[in-house]
């Protein structure tokens, strides 16, 4: 009988603990003093903690530019050459001839480079083509990011605060450690 009234009057202090708890305690397992059990709390207001960070974006801008073509000035002065020898060697008589010939070729390129060239400033360059150019800068911005969240819960008539990495919802999940009265 004497055990009896024990298992009984034991039982009833369980079942008084788990109501004085609210009865949502979620145990781990084991039944040693200093067991760890789960309980959890209402949250009232939840509040996100910003950061402001630097954001750098690459942007690449294109542009075409004109090639012009150039005239082949070595081209001119051969043939102005060539012609002015000719003419020079016609003219010229005797020992006079090589020296008329040669200043005939002188003379004659001159002329053929002065002919090719005549024309550039005149707007007579012509367009060969255009020549994709591209440049790559960064564009800086600043956002704003959550970088935490300050939490307050209510938790048997009591508030409290606390901040956490992520936002709990309508409730947070608490540890609680029960340690003996001595």
């Amino acid at each position: 009988m004497k055990t009896a009234a024990i298992t009984i009057a034991l039982t009833l202090f369980a079942v008084a603990g788990s109501a004085a708890a609210g009865g949502k305690s979620h145990r781990s397992p084991g039944h040693g003093v200093g067991e760890q059990l789960f309980d959890y709390a209402r949250v009232v207001d939840v509040q996100p903690r910003y950061r402001r960070i630097e954001v750098s974006e690459p942007v690449r801008e294109c542009w075409e530019e004109p090639v012009y073509q150039t005239r082949n000035s070595a081209g001119g002065m051969l043939a102005g050459g060539l012609i002015g020898g000719i003419v020079g060697h016609q003219l010229g008589k005797g020992r006079g001839q090589r020296v008329a010939t040669a200043v005939g070729t002188l003379i004659g390129a001159s002329i053929g480079h002065e002919a090719v060239n005549s024309h550039r400033g005149h707007g007579e360059e012509r367009v060969a083509g255009y020549r994709q150019h591209c440049n790559t800068h960064y564009r800086t911005s600043y956002e704003e990011v959550v970088d935490s969240y300050d939490v307050t819960y209510k938790y048997r008539g009591r508030i409290y605060h606390t901040e956490m990495p992520y936002d709990p919802g309508k409730r947070i999940k608490m540890r609680i450690q029960i340690t003996p009265v001595i």
